[in-house]
């Protein structure tokens, strides 16, 4: 089972889970043009294309000639162990936690086999100041809510009350600085009269969601 997972994609994890849903909700499939929709996928070859993935692995049948016939193997669940659902968090509000279920814009079926630690939500980055750690624009990172965090580590943080920032922690003795790693950028130096927090580290990311 495991090696079958890690075979899918992010994206196609979301389109099989989509899938499930309307099958659960409405009792038939969705067609390619809905689920384009839904996933923000424009080209409906570019569907068919991953739909036509999702049934190379095993995870479903598409019966022919029909629009709604994509058919789930029952045998495999897509939400079973080896897969999660996580929030992802919007907007974050001054003096809030960075997760809050107001804040939940919509959940997203992910592999847990992508993450270094169990995740508890995901946050969509803003700019490219970790780009050479790997970290993008637009990417969703996955956060393990703790705020304990060792020199070093990758987190999560809050700082000057309703800033949300990943960065790499530099934590020796009173100094405390939080480290980009991209040219052009700055480290931040937290105030330490201003609201600081560690709000978590950094688990893994999901790309094109």
């Amino acid at each position: 089972m495991c090696t079958m997972t890690l075979q899918l994609t992010s994206r196609q994890f979301n389109i099989l889970a989509f899938i499930r849903q309307r099958l659960e909700r409405d009792g038939e499939a969705p067609t390619l043009e809905e689920i384009g929709q839904a996933m923000g996928i424009p080209s409906v070859s570019a569907v068919l294309k991953h739909v036509r993935s999702l049934e190379a692995k095993g995870r479903l049948v598409v019966e022919p000639n029909r629009s709604r016939g994509i058919r789930l193997v029952q045998e495999v669940d897509p939400l079973a162990a080896d897969t999660l659902e996580l929030p992802l968090v919007g907007r974050i509000a001054a003096g809030e936690p960075i997760f809050s279920e107001s804040r939940v814009e919509r959940s997203l079926y992910v592999s847990r086999w992508l993450f270094r630690l169990k995740p508890d939500y995901l946050v969509r980055v803003i700019g490219d100041s970790m780009r050479d750690e790997g970290i993008l624009d637009g990417d969703l990172v996955a956060v393990h809510a703790t705020p304990v965090a060792r020199h070093g580590q990758v987190v999560a943080a809050r700082v000057a009350g309703d800033r949300f920032t990943i960065k790499r922690l530099y934590w020796k003795g009173d100094v405390v600085r939080l480290l980009p790693n991209s040219p052009g950028y700055q480290p931040i130096d937290p105030d330490p009269t201003e609201d600081f927090a560690i709000e978590g580290l950094f688990a893994g990311l999901v790309r094109g969601s």
